[in-house]
């Protein structure tokens, strides 16, 4: 819908005319506003958090708390007992490993053949060498080869492979474990029953640890298989290389199974009467203590009426509604353009989202799920980081008008806590001040440093209120210290996505963009000197303007620096590129020369595309001419015509720019001060008094030809800004005082 009113409207060209001027209602604007509260509502939808708990474990409870209605609550002693108990009554889990049973056999295979060999030679030197390699075999028994033949003679040899085989398979079927496993699993342990897994047989078995050997009792029945003391003596000690455990502990399948069990015994619940004391003042919180609180908590939520918990919510999204409708407020106040693009207007409400989403997924992990404690909720919230964000992409207005939604916003949702707006506030005028001028990437950081500074300052005030215990104080202090680490990190990662996505320039772009080491740049130094010599005037002249009138004095200083590289297509054609040569617009018709000229603009668009440079940049190649007339070829054209007494129709459109009016106040000082520097060059002998004639000429010109109709600057403004390059340009194009010859000229 339009409503038009009729208005005197005094144009900035001083035109003063009746015109009929049009209101348009910004529906799009308005309905992603509405869209951003719908959303905020949904994210409070079921929260579960009032009333909040303001305890930790450990901490002393600063106040006597009674239940003001019965509950059910969880018995953590008993619940615990009982899952400990059904986890104790799971055997523990032993893997049989089959390559134990064939290593012992490969042993008990290599002694037997050399005591075989040993008893068949009679060379005394061949004895000597087996004795040797029997040694070898039998190495950390305590046993010597000596000790073995005089215990076994050969007609025993048989008996004694027999023995030792059939023994050892069968203990490796049973089950070996060792001495060391077998005093920590089952010692002291009511449960002797042990579960074993067949790696070879995929397969599991109960049984129990008395049918189960260890080495001593391997070794005892080994040697009991034989009545000699000697045998008996070097069975002993010859079963420490040939007996070897097999059965190794599975620590992941026996906690698997006891966590099973665990979780199949149903927590037990008491029940606590009206007026049950759950902590008294100065007393310890404990788990207990919290879980009590949760009860009683939840309980409260059920008990409440319907249409009580209706009216509430209610309530809160009016309240959202009137914080989000002061908060645009405040932005049309601080930054009157930032809201006509509808794109703007997305981005800033998924700003405005961050702190929201951010307090509720905290919450759930601390009250839902129990994985944070409920203290320092309030100091894991990252306030910081949409303002952040926002200050450098759209400026401190904007960064303003965010923080306040953020912190009203979350406030509410922390049950209208009081403690949650100031912090939310302090953090908005922290970062809005500490990154208001970041023109390094790393600057991002030291801005987190300042925002940590004043949450630990918060915390110290709010434990002097409270009075927690200090391990309470540190939790909350590295919960600070993290959320504003966190936050700056991320703005870090977050910026350059936010840049390209929605096509926003930051001053940390345009800073490096102004690096004169730029491909660009760099080129224009060497082939058209001239052109890189106006642009550096044109950007200290446009710089100091806009310091003068407030404006973005780093934009309009880069974008100074590349308006005119379109004419490195033809650096030749342009007055400043030509010197002593040769003019080449002596030979050209003027249509001709003014297609050249006029050209310079689209070879420029061109070329900033190629190279990827910030809309911003593009927009002053655009507009620094405007649609101008070209004067110089215009005359030039409309003398050819007398003087020929032809009867051609000139046609003005054919020498003018084909590029639109400046609009911006940066882009409006950039097209002034590039006239006015182009013009200053043309002046004979310059004074202050030929400069400030010039200047008013060219900007009266200038407001003749509709060039500053769309401007945003008012007179008083556009007045500062001929001051500024009238001053700016008397003191570039100063006179010097004449010496004489014997004098140092360089004086």
């Amino acid at each position: 819908m339009i409503f038009s009113k009729r208005k005197k409207n005094k144009r900035i060209a001083e035109r003063k005319t009746e015109t009929k001027m049009h209101t348009f209602i910004p529906w799009k604007t308005i309905g992603i506003g509405l869209l951003l509260w719908i959303i905020t509502i949904i994210i409070f939808i079921g929260d579960k958090f009032a009333p909040s708990i303001d305890l930790a474990e450990n901490q002393k409870a600063p106040k006597t708390i009674i239940s003001s209605v019965s509950f059910d609550c969880i018995n953590l002693k008993i619940t615990e007992a009982e899952k400990n108990n059904a986890a104790e009554k799971i055997p523990y889990v032993f893997s049989k490993e089959t390559k134990i049973s064939d290593i012992s056999n490969q042993k008990i295979n290599s002694l037997i053949s050399r005591l075989e060999q040993y008893y068949k030679t009679t060379n005394l030197n061949n004895q000597t060498e087996v004795l040797r390699s029997i040694n070898d075999i039998i190495i950390g028994s305590n046993l010597d080869a000596n000790d073995i033949t005089a215990a076994f003679s050969q007609n025993k040899i048989k008996h004694l492979k027999q023995n030792l085989i059939k023994e050892i398979s069968y203990f490796n079927e049973k089950g070996i474990i060792s001495n060391e496993d077998y005093k920590t699993f089952f010692e002291d342990r009511s449960n002797k029953l042990i579960d074993i897994y067949d790696d070879q047989k995929n397969t599991n078995y109960i049984e129990n640890i008395k049918n189960i050997y260890n080495i001593e009792k391997a070794s005892s029945q080994l040697a009991s298989n034989f009545n000699n003391s000697d045998q008996k003596n070097v069975i002993e000690k010859l079963s420490l290389i040939i007996i070897s455990p097999n059965l190794k502990y599975d620590d992941l399948l026996s906690e698997s199974k006891k966590d099973n069990a665990r979780n199949k015994i149903a927590s037990i619940f008491e029940k606590y009467p009206k007026e049950f004391v759950i902590v008294k003042e100065s007393e310890l919180v404990t788990k207990q203590t919290i879980e009590l609180l949760k009860a009683h908590n939840n309980q409260l939520l059920l008990e409440i009426d319907p249409a009580e918990t209706r009216l509430k919510f209610f309530g809160k999204s009016i309240l959202l509604l009137a914080a989000l409708i002061a908060s645009i407020v405040m932005l049309k106040l601080l930054n009157t353009d930032i809201l006509q693009k509808s794109e703007n207007a997305i981005l800033l409400s998924s700003l405005a989202l961050i702190t929201v989403a951010s307090a509720r997924i905290l919450s759930y992990l601390s009250i839902q799920l129990d994985l944070l404690p409920s203290v320092v909720l309030i100091y894991l919230v990252p306030h910081s980081l949409a303002v952040l964000l926002t200050v450098i992409l759209f400026g401190g207005g904007a960064a303003l008008s965010i923080g306040f939604w953020g912190s009203f916003a979350t406030a509410i949702y922390f049950d209208q806590s009081f403690s949650v707006f100031v912090l939310g506030i302090l953090t908005t005028v922290t970062a809005t001040t500490a990154a208001k001028n970041v023109h390094r990437r790393s600057n991002i950081y030291r801005a987190g440093l300042f925002i940590a500074l004043i949450n630990f300052l918060f915390t110290f005030i709010i434990y002097i209120f409270e009075q927690p215990e200090l391990p309470v104080l540190g939790i909350q202090l590295l919960s600070a210290l993290f959320s504003s680490i966190f936050s700056a990190s991320l703005t870090l990662v977050l910026l350059p996505l936010f840049e390209k996505i929605f096509g926003i320039t930051t001053d940390i772009t345009l800073l490096e963009l102004s690096d004169m080491s730029h491909p660009l740049l760099q080129k224009m130094a060497i082939q058209a000197p001239g052109t890189y010599h106006h642009s550096l005037m044109v950007a200290t002249l446009s710089q100091n303007a806009a310091e003068a009138i407030n404006a973005n004095s780093l934009l309009v200083r880069v974008c100074a620096y590349y308006h005119d590289i379109g004419k490195l297509a033809k650096p030749e054609f342009f007055a400043e590129n030509i010197q002593n040569n040769e003019n080449p617009h002596d030979n050209l018709a003027p249509h001709m020369s003014a297609l050249v000229i006029i050209a310079h603009v689209k070879e420029g668009l061109a070329l900033a595309k190629k190279y990827k440079l910030p809309s911003p940049i593009l927009d002053a190649i655009e507009q620094h001419h405007g649609n101008g007339l070209i004067h110089y070829f215009y005359e030039k054209a409309k003398k050819n015509i007398a003087e020929t007494n032809s009867d051609e129709v000139l046609n003005e459109a054919d020498f003018r720019y084909g590029g639109k009016p400046a609009e911006c106040s940066e882009m409006v000082i950039l097209s002034l001060a590039d006239a006015c520097e182009a013009a200053s060059r043309t002046i004979d002998k310059p004074t202050p008094q030929k400069i400030t004639n010039l200047i008013n000429e060219i900007f009266e010109q200038k407001l003749n030809d509709g060039q500053l109709d769309y401007a945003k600057l008012n007179m008083s403004e556009i007045n500062q800004v001929k001051s500024s390059i009238i001053f700016s340009l008397s003191n570039m194009l100063h006179g010097r005082v004449s010496y004489k010859n014997n004098e140092n000229t360089s004086k």
